[in-house]
């Protein structure tokens, strides 16, 4: 009976093997198979998630451009784009592979795809020219050599540019010695040094200078009813650099009717530029006398009156982009955010108001600029250091290492990372190569106004440093730093918004992580989404203590303002 019985088992699981196709049984012996859901052709940025389907036991898998290195940044079976190899120069797609492995085969799918990759800069620091302590051509020629820089641009005061400034007293002498010896011809050698410099797909420069106006020039007090207000530290960068492109001084050009007015008219004529305004918190004095500070001078912006108050709004929209938002000064967000801030201002070089700190400038444009673009980036403003994106050159009214801007271009070259600036497709980092990507509803909209969907859907992907070089070739490390402090986790990431609660300037905290990864990939939702309302990014990851006195060792990147303009609430139908 007990064999009969087996037999009948036997045959009882014969037949229901038999009711299953062979696949269902054999897929864990077979290869894998992978497809890519995404159309050929289509952009993708540095940090985007490219969504596969993968079917059977995958033991291993990466991705590639071009055939060439293995990347293994994964979602689950999807590539998260970090680090990838540079479009050669002559191509506008690359060929994006995905290959999943196990131990009985192979499969693997390509498509073009544009890749818009991260590249780092500093855009704002001084030379001999001004009121910096060395050359403009090792300035250039050190950032060349350190290989951590993909673009940098010189700004020298305009004020300084092919005259004697006595704004400062303090470089008088070092501005009259360089006359008798050299003359002055500061404007062309600052386009020929940038032409000089600029090497395609390598490293790029741009023409730049800085509109310097404060209590220092006649600017603002007697030309504005909002005095000193009505002016701010602006550095403007040119698309190219043409011969007839002109700078101009807070000597002459006395408001920010005027400026903008300027820099309209320049591109009229074809030389199209952008501007940054900087250090929106930050003062500084005639002179120190011991331990003591005096007669101060505001370097602060007013952003009621740069976003309100100012006649001319059709050049500030033309050329205006935003704020640096942080530099060897220190840290101009954070105040009003509920965040900490790392890398501070200094007490004695700050001017705590909340109209001067960058949350403002969010409420500001929220308020009376519906559609007007508006970015955070970062840059150094080094004065006394040999080179560009520095660790060094901290003193005591700038204790800070530099900051770099981040920006998303298929190319190095000097068109499409002004393009990338001028579309706010950027963003700040505090010395160091965060990597990161924010999309809103899908919507890669930095700086940007979008329409959106009610719960409003964010996606955010972040990598931290590491030692060696990056993809490109370019190093990790910037000069004054250690390559073994690169190797830490990304510690935390906000999500802030509007505070429509407590009002202007505050924002609050909607969602925060503390991942210790060095790959994320976070989602946040926000039912509460309403027009005019905005959000913004903090990323912090850890690295060198750089200033034991005040024990900062962390690091921050800055993504956004992203501001609404118009809600849709998703029914069931739609969903």
């Amino acid at each position: 009976m007990k064999k009969k019985s087996f037999t009948y088992a036997i045959v009882l699981l014969v037949f229901i093997l038999s009711l299953f196709p062979a696949n269902a049984y054999n897929s864990f012996s077979a290869p894998p198979e992978v497809h890519i859901v995404l159309d050929p052709y289509s952009v993708v940025y540095e940090g985007d998630i490219v969504p596969c389907v993968v079917t059977g036991n995958v033991t291993y898998k990466y991705w590639q451009i071009n055939n060439q290195s293995h990347h293994t940044t994964f979602s689950g079976v999807n590539p998260v784009i970090f680090d990838p190899e540079p479009t050669p120069l002559n191509e506008t797609f690359v060929n994006f592979t995905v290959v999943v492995e196990n131990e009985y085969g192979t499969d693997s799918e390509t498509i073009p795809l544009m890749v818009k990759r991260i590249y780092f800069g500093d855009i704002h620091w001084h030379s001999t020219l001004c009121d910096g302590m060395y050359p403009l051509n090792k300035m250039y020629s050190n950032a060349v050599a350190d290989h951590y820089l993909d673009f940098a641009a010189y700004t020298g005061h305009g004020e300084f540019i092919d005259r004697l400034d006595i704004g400062y007293w303090r470089v008088v002498f070092q501005n009259l010695l360089h006359y008798i010896m050299y003359g002055r011809n500061d404007w062309e050698t600052i386009k020929s040094e940038a032409e000089d410099h600029y090497t395609p797909g390598e490293f790029t420069t741009f023409l730049g200078f800085e509109w310097s106006a404060c209590q220092a020039y006649p600017g603002g007090f007697r030309q504005s009813k909002y005095g000193w207000e009505d002016v701010s530290h602006i550095n403007f960068y040119y698309r190219d650099v043409y011969p007839e492109a002109m700078s101009y001084s807070a000597w002459k050009v006395h408001t920010y009717d005027d400026i903008f007015q300027k820099m309209s008219e320049e591109a009229d004529k074809g030389r199209l530029s952008i501007g940054f305004t900087h250090h929106p918190v930050a003062k500084a004095y005639w002179m120190k006398v011991g331990n003591r500070y005096l007669f101060p001078i505001s370097f602060t912006v007013n952003w009621s009156v740069l976003a309100s108050k100012i006649e001319n709004s059709g050049a500030r929209n033309r050329v205006f982009r935003g704020v640096e938002v942080y530099s060897q000064w220190g840290t101009a967000i954070g105040r009003f955010s509920e965040l900490p801030i790392t890398w501070s201002y200094a007490e004695e070089a700050c001017c705590d108001k909340s109209d001067y700190w960058v949350e403002s400038a969010f409420w500001e444009w929220s308020k009376h600029l519906q559609g007007v673009p508006f970015v955070m980036i970062a840059s150094s403003d080094i004065h006394k250091v040999d080179r560009p994106g520095s660790a060094e050159g901290r003193i005591t009214t700038k204790p800070n290492p530099a900051g770099i801007v981040a920006v998303y271009a298929v190319h190095n070259t000097r068109e499409e990372i002004w393009d990338a600036l001028n579309n706010c497709s950027a963003y700040a980092s505090q010395l160091l190569k965060i990597r990161a990507n924010v999309r809103f509803d899908d919507q890669m909209a930095l700086g940007q106004w979008i329409n959106c969907s009610s719960p409003l859907r964010i996606r955010i992907t972040a990598h931290s440093t590491f030692p060696g070089e990056d993809c490109s070739g370019k190093t990790m490390c910037p000069h004054g730093y250690l390559d073994t402090e690169l190797a830490y986790p990304i510690q935390d990431i906000w999500l802030l918004k509007k505070d429509r609660i407590r009002g202007k300037p505050w924002c609050k905290v909607i969602g925060h992580v503390t991942p210790n990864k060095n790959l994320v990939v976070v989602n946040f939702e926000d039912p509460d989404v309403q027009p005019n309302d905005f959000y913004y990014v903090a990323i912090r990851q850890k690295g060198q203590l750089l200033d034991p006195d005040r024990g900062i060792d962390e690091y921050m990147a800055f993504l956004g303002p992203v501001f609404i303009n118009q809600v849709n609430l998703c029914t069931e139908e739609s969903s």
